[in-house]
C-alpha cells in the first residue's frame, strides 16, 4: 500500500510503504487532514493524458476512527504550482513506486 499526501507548506510528496493493516494506521487530525490512497499505474496515466478522472479512497479521522470513502478525482486535486508541469512532478516518484510493488 502506498501512501500520497500533500504539504502544502513545502509541496512535497512523501511516499512509504505501509504493509499493516489500514485500520491500524493513525495519524494526527490537528497535523493531517486525510490520506489519498491512489493506484500508482492509474495516476501516472492520468498524467499522461492531461485529463481524466481516477478512483482514489480517501481516509480521514473523526473521534480516533479512520472514516474511508471512494471519491474520483481529477488532475486539478493534485498539488501543482505554477511553474511546475504536473506529469514531470509526479512521473518518477509513481515510476519507482510501480518498480518496488511489482
Amino acid at each position: 500500500m502506498v501512501f500520497f499526501f500533500k504539504d502544502r507548506a513545502k509541496v512535497n510528496v512523501y511516499i512509504d510503504l505501509f504493509e499493516a493493516n489500514i485500520n491500524s494506521f493513525k495519524f494526527d487530525p490537528n497535523e493531517v487532514l486525510g490520506i489519498v490512497k491512489v493506484k500508482a499505474k492509474e495516476a501516472l496515466e492520468l498524467f499522461k493524458k492531461g485529463s481524466g478522472e481516477i478512483e482514489t479512497e480517501i481516509i480521514s479521522t473523526k473521534d480516533n476512527k479512520n472514516i474511508r470513502k471512494n471519491r474520483m478525482v481529477s488532475i486539478t486535486d493534485f498539488l501543482v504550482m505554477e511553474y511546475e508541469n504536473d506529469y514531470d512532478k509526479y512521473k518518477d516518484v509513481l515510476n519507482k513506486i510501480i518498480e518496488v510493488t511489482k
